[in-house]
């Protein structure tokens, strides 16, 4: 006792001449190059806290909590848990017994600017060495004589949730990492077949979430070195599967881009992997050397399905969706649990057209792809038994290849096929978040995503083992094997963090300005910075191309009679044609004069039918050259032009006036009487 009363008065002395952290900023506790971790980014109470190379990360940040006297708690940027002890070893503590062991007596020491020493229950804060997992425990202050003092980084500019600053960090250290020059083209790594194919659908998951064309740059020069190491004529691979991988960027490639080598490449070498792979009773092989010639598996014929899908919605050959519906009919007889969502690996039929399943086994990768093909077949056909199975699959792989935190558990693995999984699941998942009007999927692959950038290694890498911290070496043993983290395995955070699709708006007013930033769907366009009208817009339109936003609210009561497109065209006729729900002339809501003009332009286009409550739209277009920045509707007949729920303002107070420009308050006052009202040149409805 006498030993803790000399150390408060040390502390007391300090605190005159070296300041104390400032209550609710966060900071880097660290020795050297090293930083308080919770380890492997944990989220449970009784975590270890770990020394370990910094990597700029929220669980590697806490917030000091000035308790008064010299006196704090430190609560973990990430998890929410506070810096604790248990016995000699330090741990993170929910908040309700850190009051108990968790608050730290700081003592500063002298001469050296924002350095302490941390005492609890007369012991010291220490670490036994400064290697990298080591961790922090408690010593005692008169034997403890190294790793004693720890320097306190204020660090402000820290993430604490995810963001596009985040997402796009990920996709950057992924690139900087892995994708290189070679000698046609660039590769991501060594190259492969089927995991450079998923590595491929990944860069274009990123353009469409985002609409960069950087990524299209990206694509092509993948492609290039693809084609001049396996040729364009890709028969000569006796897997199906990937073959069909191949062909699965490639036709999404057309669609974003309208590079018709592309398709070309997709459709002949699809067209020969069918023929050569369809069984008696409807499905794929999946190797055209298998024995058992009976025997098929999900891993072929779901993604086939969805590329039999992308090719009809390309050609228009209606051909392909017969294909398509073949397909999914028989590997949902043979491999599907339709009561539970359950998809199975493989399975075989018997000479008389019975069903057995050879491996029980479910992966993110089919639970993935039999999504995708569920939610295509649906937007085709409307057939609810395709929404139905969308539903129990999804709902299936939340429950049962995910940890209590909600986290996915499986494929813990930074090496091989299993590697990649994860990655192609998120892509579908994004689709049935969108299509099926489910942000909650959206949300659960934000926290899939942000977990996944906890454990990032120095060089921000993160392995497909989302759960561990990526070792800076990128080293694992797994088993009796080391094993190196492969691009592909890195490649599944970089997937799930665009399809969680951050610049997403869930729900759209329509009666607000969109940007169109906040697309949803897009074809054969991009978006580019523009500096005359300081926001994204479009490049310029083909007859092919179009942009689609889903979940426009249009209320119940007012009715949208016509839409205000800030928009540009080129010398040439073109038109924007506007539709509601679906691309579909029965759906045509309303066209341009046929001239756009070829300054930004607000241009005026006509409703021509009464629309009411949540809608996709999409706009197409006649001719090319037009481009677009944003839009909104209005309805005129109410005199009703862009409202507002409410009056609050978060931001400075604005002047409000009622229609004959007579003041009646301001935007930080409580709502106003029912009436209109303009504020900034903008009109609302108080109703």
């Amino acid at each position: 006792m006498k030993r803790l009363l000399t150390i408060l008065m040390t502390v007391i002395v300090g605190t005159a001449t070296q300041a104390m952290p400032t209550d609710g900023r966060y900071y880097k506790i660290g020795i050297g190059t090293r930083s308080l971790f919770v380890e492997n980014a944990g989220l449970t109470a009784v975590d270890k806290v770990l020394l370990w190379s910094d990597t700029e990360v929220a669980a590697q940040r806490w917030k000091a909590i000035d308790l008064g006297d010299g006196n704090f708690q430190f609560m973990n940027a990430y998890s929410g848990l506070y810096l604790a002890i248990t016995n000699e070893n330090v741990i993170q503590r929910p908040a309700a017994t850190a009051r108990n062991y968790g608050t730290w007596t700081l003592q500063p020491v002298e001469g050296k600017e924002n350095t302490y020493k941390f005492i609890l229950r007369d012991k010291i804060l220490t670490a036994t060495s400064m290697a990298t997992g080591t961790q922090a425990t408690m010593g005692d202050p008169a034997e403890t004589t190294t790793n004693i003092e720890w320097t306190l980084t204020e660090d402000d500019d820290i993430y604490t949730e995810f963001s596009e600053d985040v997402r796009d960090d990920i996709m950057h250290c992924f690139i900087k990492k892995y994708y290189k020059k070679a000698g046609t083209g660039y590769v991501l790594g060594n190259g492969g077949w089927w995991g450079d194919a998923e590595m491929f659908e990944t860069i274009l998951d990123a353009f469409e979430t985002t609409g960069d064309r950087t990524y299209q740059s990206y694509f092509q020069q993948l492609y290039t070195n693809f084609c001049s190491r396996n040729g364009t004529d890709w028969s000569g691979n006796d897997f199906n599967d990937d073959i069909t991988w191949m062909v699965l960027a490639c036709i999404r490639a057309y669609k974003y881009f309208g590079t018709t080598d592309y398709l070309s490449k997709a459709k002949n070498n699809f067209d020969k992997m069918y023929r050569r792979a369809l069984q008696t009773y409807g499905t794929l092989i999946w190797c055209q050397t298998q024995g058992n010639k009976l025997s098929t598996n999900s891993c072929i014929n779901c993604p086939a399905t969805i590329a039999a899908c992308y090719l009809a919605e390309m050609t228009g050959d209606q051909t392909y969706y017969d294909k398509a519906i073949s397909l999914y009919a028989a590997q949902r007889k043979l491999l599907f649990e339709a009561s539970t969502g359950k998809v199975n690996d493989s399975g075989e039929w018997t000479a008389n057209g019975g069903t057995k399943v050879n491996n029980g086994w479910a992966s993110t990768y089919n639970q993935g792809t039999m999504l995708g093909a569920a939610l295509m077949l649906y937007n085709l056909t409307k057939d609810e038994s395709y929404k139905q199975d969308a539903e129990r699959i999804h709902n299936w792989t939340y429950k049962n290849l995910c940890n209590n935190k909600h986290l996915v558990s499986v494929c813990q693995t930074i090496a091989g096929d299993l590697c990649g999984f994860k990655g192609i699941y998120m892509r579908y998942a994004r689709r049935y978040a969108q299509e099926l009007n489910h942000e909650d999927a959206f949300k659960w692959m934000e926290l899939n995503a942000w977990h996944a950038y906890q454990n990032r290694s120095y060089e921000g890498i993160i392995w497909s083992a989302w759960l561990t911290k990526t070792a800076d070496n990128l080293r694992r043993m797994e088993g009796d094997e080391t094993k190196i983290c492969e691009p592909f395995s890195a490649s599944t955070a970089v997937s799930v963090a665009f399809n969680a699709h951050f610049n997403r708006r869930f729900s759209k007013d329509a009666y607000e300005e969109t940007a169109v930033r906040y697309f949803d769907d897009i074809q054969q366009m991009q978006l580019e910075a523009n500096n005359e009208e300081g926001d994204l817009v479009t490049t310029e339109s083909t007859a092919k191309s179009y942009l689609g936003f889903r979940n426009v609210n249009f209320g119940r009561t007012l009715n949208a009679d016509r839409i205000i497109v800030r928009a540009k065209g080129n010398s040439s006729r073109s038109r924007i044609l506007v539709y509601a729900d679906s691309i579909a002339d029965s759906q045509l809501i309303g066209r341009s004069a046929e001239y756009i003009p070829t300054e930004w332009s607000d241009v005026t286009i006509n409703i021509e039918q009464t629309i009411t409550g949540s809608h996709p739209i999409f706009f197409t277009f006649e001719g090319t050259g037009v481009q677009l920045r944003c839009f909104r509707f209005e309805d005129t007949t109410n005199g009703i032009l862009m409202p507002q729920e409410t009056t609050t303002d978060t931001h400075q107070p604005t002047p409000v006036y009622d229609l004959q420009g007579r003041p009646v308050g301001t935007t930080r006052e409580a709502p106003l009487r029912k009436g209109l009202y303009i504020s900034g040149g903008r009109k609302w409805v108080v109703k």
